[in-house]
């Protein structure tokens, strides 16, 4: 790299690094609750009256999150909140479906899925599924 582009990309990085957002990453659901982010949410979007219902809780890796339809467990996996600027973002990830899952709705669910959180809302959506869940 030449003298005058190591000088320019320097430069760059000096002016833009105090105006890009830094993604800070919550790690418990102490730090959850002291956020006001909550640590349950209810599906509102589903057809069949019965709610999905995510819970999230610490792991021993970090959060992690179960979601169980009419009491029945249906998902696990690990589970990310991290904040950039005044947008925070919940990651699900790792997703394992139970039996309880309808087989034509495990094939098409992606293991991760990722939204940010707007007005106690998440508006997930992966393959043919889609879903907003409000904290409660």
């Amino acid at each position: 790299m030449s003298p005058t582009n190591l000088r320019l990309l320097v430069c760059l990085v000096m002016l833009g690094g105090p105006t890009l957002a830094h993604a800070t990453c919550l790690t418990s659901v102490t730090e959850l609750k002291a956020e006001g982010i909550k640590t349950n949410w209810q599906e509102t979007t589903m057809d069949d009256g019965k709610p999905l219902k995510i819970v999230i809780a610490d792991g021993a890796n970090g959060l992690v999150y179960s979601a169980s339809k009419a009491g029945e467990p249906w998902l696990t996996g690990d589970a990310a909140f991290c904040r950039s600027g005044n947008t925070t973002t919940v990651t699900l990830d790792n997703t394992k479906a139970t039996e309880n899952v309808p087989l034509v709705t495990r094939m098409a669910l992606p293991s991760t899925l990722s939204a940010p959180i707007v007005n106690d809302e998440i508006r997930l959506a992966g393959g043919a599924w889609r879903g907003t869940f409000v904290g409660r």
